[in-house]
């Protein structure tokens, strides 16, 4: 069992739905219908929301304990591993369901967001997104209570939580609300500084930093003592670099991939987001360009959406990015190479393999 056996991996994740079921199936004081419905209805939720990604957040957990490990995991450091990588996945799952209602996404995953499910609707969803959260604790609570870094652990996650919703607002109020309403749209804001910090907080953290900062938890190294605080400040700096590439990267495949292969449908310009592409676009175009985007952007118009998107292509916007991915590679590269111990460098290269040139 390794960190690319996916088939290991997704066992690890049946147990831990199974001891989930097994605690609405104790919960004191429900009749057996009532926990019948329950247990029918998150049996379905926990797969729908849970599954179904790259699982690249997850297996990273594993990945950075076989490196800082030096050697095969024990079974039972796998197992521990892969429980910690779930936590990660069941974070994300948390942050999709809340982001895709904020949203009003259609698609996750080449299927209807789970708000969208006929049988789950966004009344459901919400409370959904509030239970995923709380399994992580009720989790970490039954595998690690006893291990001695079970604070560091829990605190990871709350820290991680935090800061990834502080992003989500940035993110939200690329256009702020005025009245119940969005206020007109006010292209000053979107500025690559602004776009800067919405992505540290909203994705480098979780998507990139968590996963390492637990492989390094778990394996005793304490972010208090002087070699522990080198390897925790090399991770966050190189997880800030690589989660800004995988975040700009999101957002041209946002624009420019086709649905069926993104496996959701994009919705940054519909819903006026600080996204690098309008960012870059702000920087380039003229006065008539830029008219166009104060007419068509944050508006749900099929036509103003790809008046917008044919504008990104006459700025040459895509070719841009080709040339920022090629320098941000040559950056992850040789600040990798910087890294000591030098075992602790493959699981950055690790991380930079999963989404150098990714299509989805």
């Amino acid at each position: 069992m390794t960190s690319t056996d996916k088939e290991s991996f997704i066992a690890v994740f049946e147990e831990i739905k199974a001891e989930i079921i097994a605690d609405i199936q104790n919960l004191p004081a429900l009749s057996d219908n009532v926990k019948k419905q329950l247990i029918d209805y998150y049996s379905t939720c926990l797969p729908y929301t849970v599954c179904g990604g790259k699982m690249t957040r997850g297996l990273t957990v594993i990945k950075g304990v076989e490196v800082l490990k030096q050697r095969k995991l024990t079974e039972k450091e796998y197992k521990d591993a892969a429980i910690l990588g779930w936590q990660v996945e069941w974070l994300q799952a948390f942050f999709l369901v809340a982001d895709d209602i904020m949203d009003a996404s259609i698609t996750r995953r080449g299927s209807p967001c789970w708000y969208k499910c006929p049988s789950v609707t966004q009344d459901n969803a919400i409370n959904d997104a509030l239970i995923l959260e709380n399994m992580i604790y009720q989790t970490l609570r039954r595998h690690f209570k006893k291990h001695p870094s079970y604070v560091q652990l829990l605190e990871l996650f709350i820290d991680t939580t935090f800061q990834t919703e502080v992003g989500q607002h940035i993110d939200t109020n690329g256009t702020p609300y005025a009245e119940g309403k969005r206020a007109p749209l006010d292209l000053t804001r979107f500025t690559l500084d602004r776009y800067q910090g919405c992505v540290r907080y909203k994705t480098c953290y979780y998507s990139f930093y968590l996963s390492c900062a637990l492989a390094l938890a778990y394996c005793g190294y304490d972010p208090d003592s002087e070699e522990g605080k080198a390897l925790y400040k090399k991770a966050e700096d190189v997880c800030m670099i690589l989660g800004e590439y995988f975040q700009i990267q999101d957002d041209v495949l946002d624009a420019f991939a086709p649905p069926e292969v993104l496996g959701k449908i994009g919705t940054d310009i519909e819903d006026a987001k600080c996204s690098w592409l309008v960012c870059k676009a702000l920087e380039l175009v003229n006065d008539e360009q830029k008219k166009l985007l104060e007419e068509h952007y944050g508006k749900h118009n099929p036509e103003g959406v790809q008046k917008v998107k044919d504008l990104y292509k006459e700025l040459e916007l895509e070719e841009l990015y080709q040339t920022y991915e090629e320098e941000q590679k040559k950056t992850c590269d040789e600040l990798i190479a910087k890294i000591e111990p030098e075992n602790f460098q493959e699981l950055f290269k690790f991380l930079l393999g999963k989404i150098y040139k990714r299509q989805k």
